[in-house]
């Protein structure tokens, strides 16, 4: 190779590495803008998410009591429902019988020799929630997956 196609080569190379260096700048620079986009999103996104989680949380509060009342109206026309209340029921009327009881025996000037009454919790309720409770909980990871979702659409840019 003649020094003068060396000499070429070296300013060919020369070029291309200050054009790389170049473009990697601009990439660096754009790369850090960008960051910073975001960072200025993320900062915007949680001050409206405390801003706001008041009327979030308020709005959630109502949609609860909605679902509540929904829930306990379609339950109410149930025949298990109304059967399990007759079951249930039964745990006052014990109640009030031995307080009648207790009262007789009080008014009779006898020692009260009437247990008290006992309520107990059915597991059936305990089983129902710990069902509820699962499937509730599934619900809102799935609630929480939308809100990262909906967070990270806003930083990227998206969702603005």
């Amino acid at each position: 190779m003649t020094d003068a196609k060396l000499q070429k080569a070296r300013e060919a190379a020369l070029k291309a590495q200050r054009e790389l260096e170049a473009l990697e700048a601009a990439e660096a620079e754009k790369a850090a803008r960008l960051a910073a986009e975001r960072d200025e999103r993320a900062r915007d996104y949680d001050r409206r998410t405390v801003g706001n989680w008041r009327a979030d949380e308020e709005e959630n509060r109502k949609a609860e009591g909605e679902a509540l009342e929904h829930f306990l109206t379609l339950v109410s026309d149930e025949p298990w429902f109304a059967a399990f209340v007759e079951y249930r029921a039964y745990r006052y009327k014990r109640g009030h019988i031995l307080t009648a009881a207790q009262n007789a025996q009080t008014q009779l000037g006898e020692s009260v020799t009437v247990p008290e009454n006992q309520l107990y919790d059915s597991s059936l309720i305990g089983d129902l929630v710990a069902l509820a409770d699962r499937k509730a909980a599934e619900v809102g990871a799935d609630f929480a997956d939308e809100l990262d979702a909906k967070r990270e659409a806003y930083l990227s840019g998206e969702g603005a």
